[in-house]
C-alpha cells in the first residue's frame, strides 16, 4: 500500500508531505474536519510519554514474589543512578508493600476456609 501526502500547500509553500486521514486527500493540519483535527491535537504525545511505555512494559497480571523483587530492584538501581525520582522509588515501595500484604491476607483466608470445610464448620457470616 502505497504512502499518500497530503494534497495542502505549507505556510513556506511547499507541498505537505504528512499522511492523509483514511478516505480524504489531507492531513490533519489541512482538513476542514475541526474536530478531528482537535482530537488529535488533545492526546499531545500522550502515547509517546515515558509513563506510558512504563506502562506497556509492565506485566498485566499477578506478580509472583519473585517478578515484585524484580521490579523493584530495578527501581533501585535507578534511583541509585539518578534515573528515577526517589519519590518514585518511595511509592513504587508502598505499592510492592500493599501488594504483599494483600497477597498474605488472601492467602490466610484461603487457609481458614481449608480449615474450616475440614472440620466441617459453616461458612462465617458477613457481619
Amino acid at each position: 500500500m502505497a504512502v499518500v501526502n497530503c494534497s495542502g500547500i505549507t505556510k513556506g509553500g511547499q507541498k505537505c508531505r504528512a499522511r492523509v486521514i483514511p478516505g480524504t486527500n489531507w492531513c490533519v493540519f489541512h482538513s476542514a474536519d475541526a474536530a478531528q483535527r482537535r482530537a488529535w491535537a488533545a492526546q499531545g504525545g500522550a502515547n509517546s510519554s515515558a509513563q506510558a511505555r512504563a506502562k506497556k512494559a509492565l506485566p498485566c497480571a499477578i506478580l509472583t514474589s519473585d517478578e515484585l523483587i524484580s521490579w523493584l530492584s530495578l527501581v533501585f538501581k535507578q534511583t541509585i543512578v539518578g534515573r528515577t525520582a526517589p519519590g518514585v522509588a518511595t511509592a513504587s515501595a508502598a505499592v510492592a508493600k500493599t501488594i504483599v500484604e494483600i497477597s498474605k491476607a488472601a492467602l490466610l483466608e484461603e487457609r481458614l476456609t481449608e480449615i474450616e470445610r475440614a472440620l466441617g464448620i459453616a461458612e462465617r457470616s458477613a457481619s
